[in-house]
């Protein structure tokens, strides 16, 4: 009787030893388990950081695109301002190419004096330097123009006759242009220079003629010359 008596003891305090542990091993599983909503509140921040990330990404992108298309407007640009530039430099090519070429430059080619004489003279410069356009007669001192245009001719006058007045002049279409001169009683050699800008049409003539009662000298230094050039045509 006091065996089972004593048997019953040990049995309850080992079930209510169980208990308390149990109630213990609960509450520790009470207080390991995750706050869901602490998670929630995680996640939806994470979102939240996430979408503004994504709209600043969506915006750079944007702008991004902005500039390509401004550089891609901007390269075509670039692009029709070359052909244009390649069209006029072929056009440039073209008119320079297809654009009439006249110059000529001579001396008297002698090794004396002409004049004075009682009448003007046409004065050859036969010793020819230059004569591009073949516009220029060195036999006969005359200029007539092939090419409608604007021209510019220059004249050098010598003289060394110590008693005589030097010059000439220059005529387009036996009209006196402009002229050179000095008086006599120099001791010296004497140059005089001028030159006119003149529009010239088809066959008109221009030459340099010796007034009358004046003289002129040339040596083989081509001290007294006649030059001209076509500056555009008309």
């Amino acid at each position: 009787m006091k065996v089972s008596v004593s048997l019953l003891l040990f049995c309850y305090l080992s079930l209510s030893d169980g208990e308390k542990e149990l109630e213990v091993l609960v509450a520790s599983e009470k207080n390991n388990q995750p706050n869901i909503w602490t998670e929630v509140r995680e996640v939806r921040d994470m979102m939240v950081e996430l979408r503004v990330k994504l709209d600043m990404t969506m915006k750079e992108n944007a702008k991004m695109a902005e500039q390509i298309l401004e550089l891609k407007k901007e390269n075509s640009d670039m692009k029709e301002k070359i052909k244009i530039s390649e069209a006029q430099l072929e056009k440039t090519k073209q008119f320079r190419s297809e654009r009439p070429k006249v110059a000529f430059s001579a001396d008297l080619g002698i090794s004396d004096d002409l004049g004075p004489q009682s009448t003007e003279h046409t004065l050859a410069f036969s010793n020819v330097f230059t004569n591009i356009g073949n516009d220029y007669n060195p036999a006969t001192g005359l200029f007539i123009s092939a090419v409608k245009g604007l021209y510019y001719f220059s004249f050098t006058a010598c003289g060394v006759q110590i008693r005589q007045s030097m010059g000439a002049s220059l005529f387009k279409n036996g009209q006196n242009i402009v002229s050179v001169g000095q008086w006599r009683n120099y001791d010296q050699h004497r140059y005089a220079s001028n030159a006119a800008v003149l529009q010239l049409d088809v066959g008109d003539v221009v030459c340099v003629k010796l007034l009358p009662q004046y003289t002129t000298y040339d040596s083989p230094d081509n001290l007294s010359t006649f030059s001209g050039f076509l500056i555009y045509p008309m």
